[in-house]
């Protein structure tokens, strides 16, 4: 914020003795500096309130999501990959669409979709 100040004070006073042509409007200056200042500061709120919001992942907001079969048995659920399994031990290819049963630690209990 104080970098915003020093901006608008200098390019004030950059061109205050500079001939006709060269002058700067002072109104315009303050109001760029006050805009810049309040996205900034809007952006540097919504930041802060991200980062401090809490992680909302539990075993029943999780249960009952759909999500994609990646490689190597990881499920994408919920923009996460996860371990998983099979209720029945069928095997999950690639790019199938599950739905998770439960949660058991960090590996999900899944089963195709269609069933």
């Amino acid at each position: 914020m104080a970098g915003l100040i020093c901006l608008a004070v200098g390019a004030i006073m950059l061109f205050q003795n500079a001939p006709a042509p060269y002058h700067t409007s002072k109104p315009l200056v303050i109001t760029i500096a006050v805009v810049l200042g309040g996205i900034w500061a809007f952006a540097v709120g919504k930041a802060w309130s991200v980062r401090h919001k809490p992680v909302e992942v539990s075993p029943e907001m999780i249960a009952g999501a759909v999500g994609e079969v990646r490689r190597d048995g990881l499920v994408f659920v919920n923009g996460e990959l996860w371990q998983a399994r099979t209720t029945g031990g069928e095997q999950l290819r690639p790019g199938e669409r599950v739905r998770v049963e439960s949660l058991d630690g960090l590996v999900l209990t899944v089963r195709p979709e269609g069933t």
